[in-house]
């Protein structure tokens, strides 16, 4: 009671209130009833589809008996497997996250591809080894069809929990410390974002304490936080501990926008511990072999698409259908990359953008463009270990000299293979200047810092929405 006593009084005498009526009450009174439970929507959910899959199972079976006689033998692995399997996929797509935009159509789409990869995931386990035993299993047409209703039915309640949220938030506010540049400047990335709490700005932690609240969804430190005085800083922390989270400027972006701000960082930024990259890590092998296979798989599949891509290519307008282009790679080491050429030839030494309807693009080449699909012979650089399936974009060399005078940190995006598909890239449209350069930049040092398989695999499936509704450019 003692040490509580102290911050009571830490508190009240910054915020200029009584331990009674003050911060310090307010902030207590959080500690057992607000943020600790900021779990719930994640449990409800994961509780919901663990029950929903074998419920909806066992009905399936059960008309089937009704209609056309027994389906098989229901077996434990049945009902724990796919549910297993759906849980992490969803996980990975942040289908527990209540910071997701559940209602987007992005999301939608990347929900049924999941839960798409996930039959698949089940029904090869589940048929592929199970069936070896005496067990009869019901009819994969059956199996599928129960998926196809559960794939449903894990997004009608997640739509509806996002409702939940919105309308919880909506009455919510976050509470900012910054100066005037900075917060201006985080002002407008905020409404960007369409946040639903409301971002009140202050100049001084004194102004802001008294509007720590039961209302508060966390405190935004907008200044290095090294620059804090012993006792704001245990104020701070008090407050942290109390479940009304303290955010440093690059903890928010990270947290809650998939990012890492360039303007916030310092230089001993990638030799952080929290930094998930490790050159030489295990996933990095993986990933290597990963890039290996599917890239021999996929130039095999799809050598006759390739070749009728070459040939329309070459008919549409002259030139050669391959356009190649010196860009850099990984530890900044330049590399020829292979692309369909999209087009005019002579058309590079215009511009490094391309604009929106770009006279320079020609017709069919803009559908390569939109579809992706001019990015297949890069599969050959991927080969040859230059680039990987994903990563950051290879940027070409003229860029890169530009924007590593302008750009902080930009350099950092060479710590890892560049990608034919990224998270920045699935994430931000084409880049068409410095400033563009800058916002993608924030995406790939994210994806830096959480190297992992959870991270690709997300990205692969957000690729698929990129060339499923052609949103590319």
């Amino acid at each position: 009671m003692q040490l509580n006593d102290q911050w009571r009084t830490s508190i009240t005498s910054l915020a200029g209130t009584s331990p009674e009526d003050g911060i310090a009450f307010n902030i207590s009174k959080r500690g057992t009833l607000g943020w600790n439970i900021s779990w719930l929507p994640a449990l409800t959910l994961f509780i919901s589809d663990v029950l929903a899959w074998p419920a909806i199972f066992i009905i399936f079976c059960e008309l089937r008996t009704l209609l056309v006689g027994g389906p098989g033998e229901i077996v434990w692995q049945l009902l724990v497997i796919p549910s297993a399997v759906s849980a992490i996929t969803l996980h990975v797509l942040g289908g527990y996250d209540r910071r997701t935009d559940m209602y987007s159509l992005a999301y939608m789409v990347e929900h049924l591809l999941g839960q798409g990869f996930a039959l698949m995931t089940s029904a090869l386990i589940i048929y592929g080894v199970f069936t070896f035993g005496p067990s009869v299993q019901p009819s994969r047409l059956l199996f599928a069809s129960a998926y196809a209703v559960f794939a449903i039915y894990s997004l009608a309640v997640r739509r509806w929990m996002a409702g939940v949220l919105n309308n919880h938030h909506s009455t919510k506010h976050f509470v900012m410390v910054a100066d005037a540049q900075a917060g201006d400047r985080f002002s407008r990335m905020y409404q960007s974002h369409r946040m639903r709490q409301e971002l009140r700005l202050f100049s001084s932690i004194e102004e802001a304490l008294p509007h720590l609240d039961e209302n508060a969804d966390g405190f935004i430190v907008g200044f290095n936080p090294s620059s804090l005085d012993t006792r704001s800083a245990q104020l701070l922390a008090y407050v942290h501990f109390r479940h009304i989270p303290v955010f440093t400027m690059e903890s928010f972006y990270e947290s809650n926008w998939r990012q890492v701000p360039v303007q916030s960082i310092e230089g001993w930024w990638a030799f952080a511990q929290d930094s998930a990259l490790v050159r030489d890590s295990f996933y990095d092998h993986i990933k290597r072999l990963f890039d290996l296979v599917i890239a021999t798989a996929a130039l095999v599949i799809l050598i006759p698409i390739l070749l009728v891509i070459a040939i329309l290519v070459r008919l549409e307008s002259r030139g050669p259908a391959l356009f190649r282009q010196t860009r850099i790679g990984r530890d900044g080491r330049p590399f020829t990359l292979y692309k369909f050429r999209s087009m005019r030839q002579g058309s590079e030494s215009g511009s490094i953008y391309t604009a929106p309807q770009d006279p320079r693009v020609t017709r069919f080449g803009q559908f390569l463009r939109k579809t992706r699909m001019d990015e297949l012979p890069q599969l050959w650089n991927v080969l040859l270990g230059d680039m990987s399936i994903i990563g950051p974009r290879a940027e070409w060399i003229k860029c890169v000299e530009q924007y590593d005078e302008t750009i902080p940190f930009y350099g950092y995006r060479h710590l890892v293979r560049p990608g034919i598909t990224g998270w920045a890239q699935v994430n931000y449209s084409y880049g068409a200047s410095n400033g563009d350069a800058e916002e993608k930049l924030k995406y790939d040092l994210f994806y830096i810092r959480h190297y992992s398989m959870a991270l690709d695999f997300a990205i692969i499936l957000k690729t698929l929405h990129t060339i499923l509704f052609a949103k590319g450019r």
